[in-house]
């Protein structure tokens, strides 16, 4: 056998080149170390604090008209009891935002996970075309650990830009009202249409309107016809919140009078606005009305009456100046009944000035009643008494709703601190009851996994008594020496 010498004809050995399946081995594990990396935190692992709590956002539409609503639903997500927690609002500098009602508590599972969830609903109306953004919101809580440890968690989420439409070329109304349904509606005019001079009628039209606060609904036009007297009375508004949003209801009523027999004519009342589900526009539209107005036998009487009023006083004045020139005593009555006549017009003045008097001193006793309640109410700042009344019966019902109206409260008596949370205002006023009770009352909203007697009890009275010295404290003897918040502007977690 004739051995070859060539270097290609040589057998492969394992320890020139190495294994071929050890290649593949570790091929393989870097695939999945990459995949793992790919992962996000929280499935990379299940435990890690990021997952503790998360805010969700969505919202109903994704583009829509100016001035049309916005249904803004927030979601917050927590497994751990919480000893406090701040979630932020909402915030817009080129939209005005409603908050629909207070927040609701649920239980949700994510993956293998148990999650306490709060969710709270907003009305937002963008103000402006163009593009709707809304500030990121923010959430900050603490819990204690299973090694007893105080710890933080903090989530934070922003909502998308969305594009918002400017008023249609199309529309011809004169107020822009997109909303998702309006009608419009009349009633207490009889239906055969007949009617009777002098009788008492009332008419009354009522506008509903969904998506839309009351404040945007148009006046109603004057009902006015002739031989008609209308005497409205002031209009009425009122709008009704729920979790579908806004509808509001714009009422009024007017007093009508026919004065003229025969036929009056009532025009038509319509109302352009825009149908956002269709993206139209449309006209709620009361029909016109003609009245049958049948003479009324009082009324016709009493117009005889002034009708013949003017004849028979003409009648007496001739009679009286032929009594007086055939008579020459006449000019002593004539003097006797001018002296008796001058006693009216002396009664008539006297009579004056007493009134006058009157009413001097009442104006002068009510404008002393009004400095001395002005006076009595410098405390509580500008225009609050309705407000701080409805902050002191929700601090004696423990509701959780109280650090809220405390927070609207400060900011009208401090307009320049501009609090975010009563967490400033704790520290503006260094009034410790008032601090210790608002967490107490913080711990009931989130403290639900342990028992009732564990649980950290609120003393309504504590807090009422809290918010009476603050409420007594003159607005210049605040300061505020403590430092500004860590985190951006919070609300408490019960705020609506």
């Amino acid at each position: 056998m004739v051995e070859r010498n060539n270097k290609f004809s040589a057998p492969l050995r394992r320890h020139d080149y190495g294994d071929y399946s050890d290649c593949r081995g570790f091929g393989r594990f870097l695939i999945i170390v990459f995949c793992l990396l790919a992962l996000p935190a929280w499935a990379q692992n299940p435990t890690a604090d990021v997952r503790k709590s998360f805010i969700e956002l969505s919202t109903d539409k994704a583009e829509l008209y100016v001035q049309e609503q916005l249904l803004l639903t927030v979601q917050l997500y927590f497994s751990n009891e919480l000893i406090r927690g701040e979630l932020s609002e909402p915030v817009s500098n080129n939209a005005v935002i409603e908050s629909l009602g207070p927040q609701q508590e649920y239980s949700r599972v994510r993956g293998d996970q148990r999650y306490r969830m709060i969710e709270r609903r907003y009305a937002v109306y963008p103000q402006t075309p163009g593009q709707l953004s809304l500030a990121p919101l923010e959430f900050e809580g603490s819990f204690r650990g299973a090694s007893g440890r105080l710890q933080i968690l903090r989530s934070n989420e922003q909502l998308f830009d969305l594009p918002v439409k400017d008023i249609p070329p199309l529309f011809s109304g004169s107020v822009w009202l997109p909303a998702t349904g309006l009608t419009l509606e009349e009633s207490g005019l009889p239906n055969d249409n007949r009617v009777t001079s002098g009788a008492n009628l009332t008419r009354q039209l009522t506008l509903r309107a969904n998506g839309l606060p009351d404040a945007t609904l148009p006046p109603f036009p004057a009902q006015t016809a002739p031989g008609l007297r209308s005497y409205p009375e002031p209009a009425k508004r009122a709008t009704d919140i729920s979790a579908d949003g806004l509808m509001s209801i714009l009422q009024q009523s007017s007093a009508l009078v026919p004065v003229q027999a025969g036929e009056l004519h009532l025009p038509e009342v319509r109302v352009p606005w825009w149908d956002t589900a269709s993206d139209s526009e449309k006209v709620a539209i009361i029909p016109a009305r003609m009245l049958v107005v049948a003479p009324g036998s009082d009324f016709d009487a009493q117009a005889q009456i002034q009708a013949q009023a003017p004849a028979v006083t003409a009648i007496d004045e001739k009679l009286n100046n032929s009594a007086s020139d055939a008579d020459p005593k006449s000019d002593m009555n004539g003097q006797n009944t001018t002296g008796g006549g001058a006693f009216w017009p002396w009664l008539a003045l006297f009579m004056a000035v007493g009134w006058g008097i009157t009413a001097g001193l009442f104006w002068r006793a009510k404008r002393s009643r009004y400095r001395a309640n002005k006076a009595a109410a410098s405390n509580l700042g500008p225009d609050d008494s309705g407000l701080y009344k409805e902050l002191l019966a929700a601090a004696g019902n423990n509701n959780p709703d109280t650090p809220r109206l405390l927070l609207r409260w400060m900011n009208l008596q401090y307009p320049d601190k501009g609090f975010q949370s009563w967490r400033q205002v704790a520290e503006f006023c260094h009034l410790p009851p008032l601090t210790d009770a608002l967490t107490k009352l913080e711990q009931r909203s989130y403290g639900t996994g342990q028992p009732l007697e564990d649980k950290a009890s609120n003393n309504p009275a504590q807090l009422q008594q809290a918010i009476r010295e603050l409420g007594r404290r003159p607005v210049s003897q605040a300061e505020n020496n403590g430092l500004s918040p860590l985190y951006p502007p919070a609300i408490d977690a019960s705020q609506q």
